[in-house]
């Protein structure tokens, strides 16, 4: 946000503040940056959810010098899913912590529905929003904290996006409906590997060492090792190996100035983590929103969205059935 320093409430915007709209209060902004320049004062920050940076996946130790992974969940046989992962990470590390000084003030959780689909996860000393960010991408299920003003208190929540490819409710992006300009598709191979020589525990010849990819050949073969010694069950080092093949796959990425203008708007017909059609010149796809960047100046707002596009392909397919996450 833009305005004079000498504006009215201008002094009230300091780091450590959140800020919100009137007439939109979910949108609550942490500042953590202050620019004076001129005649011009600019805040800038995170949503609210943006305090999850400031915590790690610390495993819980009884005496505080042995730690092992922090794992959910605990026991396998037992149903879960993605929202139960969240509420488990979000307990442990910013609601209700083993260590009282972790723990955030007037946080609470919201009612946990159990949506999403089964994966197993693991971290330790994982940055909590990378494990979040990965949850989400995996399940497609969502996750916020919001402002209760009326509790006076913080929500941590989990939600679900819409598909809106299809029906009547459609919603389609492009320069043709004035709702879109300069849509940029990236593809990049620089960090790829399609094949990765992971190693467990154990030492010399007898550690465990298996390999994932193996089906690539020749100059297509891209070659990585990964360290995973904590693990000696077979199945979680393959999975750590897919895993990081995962994190090194081709990068392709939607981007776009979104307008609020046309059909189709935003928050009104379509919304972050929401499914929509996007059209370029000379390209196409379906995907998902995934983050929006606002800006306010001069009492207009400018909107900057990113998406996911990734194919669909056997391996990802694979991932959304069984992946979890290896730290």
């Amino acid at each position: 946000m833009r305005i004079h320093p000498k504006a009215a409430g201008a002094e009230e915007l300091q780091p450590g503040r959140v800020l919100f709209l009137s007439d939109a209060k979910h949108k609550a902004m942490l500042i953590d940056k202050i620019v004076i320049k001129g005649n011009q004062k600019t805040a800038s920050g995170k949503m609210v959810k943006g305090i999850a940076a400031r915590r790690i996946c610390v495993p819980a130790s009884e005496d505080n010098e042995h730690f092992g992974w922090d794992r959910f969940p605990p026991d396998w046989d037992a149903p879960y899913t993605a929202e139960d992962a969240y509420h488990h990470y979000a307990a442990a590390h910013l609601c209700a912590p083993g260590d009282p000084k972790r723990k955030i003030p007037r946080l609470v959780a919201a009612e946990n529905l159990h949506r999403g689909i089964e994966l197993p996860w693991q971290s330790r000393f994982g940055n909590l929003d990378a494990l979040f960010a990965d949850i989400g991408e995996v399940t497609e299920i969502g996750w916020d904290i919001l402002p209760d003003f009326a509790e006076k208190q913080y929500v941590f929540c989990a939600w679900a996006g819409r598909d809106l490819t299809n029906g009547p409710h459609r919603v389609i992006l492009s320069e043709k409906n004035h709702n879109a300009n300069d849509v940029s598709l990236t593809e990049d191979l620089t960090a790829l590997k399609t094949t990765v020589y992971i190693g467990g525990s154990g030492e010399d010849e007898n550690r465990l060492i298996l390999s994932e990819g193996n089906e690539a050949a020749g100059l297509e073969r891209r070659e990585a090792w990964a360290d995973a010694g904590s693990i000696f069950e077979t199945e979680m080092l393959r999975l750590a190996g897919r895993k990081k093949l995962e994190t090194a796959a081709v990068k392709e990425s939607l981007t776009a100035e979104l307008l609020d203008s046309g059909l189709c708007r935003y928050e009104r017909d379509y919304d972050v983590g929401d499914k929509i059609i996007l059209i370029g010149e000379n390209m196409q796809a379906e995907t998902r929103l995934l983050e929006m960047r606002e800006s306010y100046d001069g009492g207009a707002r400018k909107l900057e969205a990113s998406f996911g596009a990734q194919p669909a392909t056997a391996a990802r397919a694979l991932r959304d059935v069984m992946w979890p996450v290896i730290r």
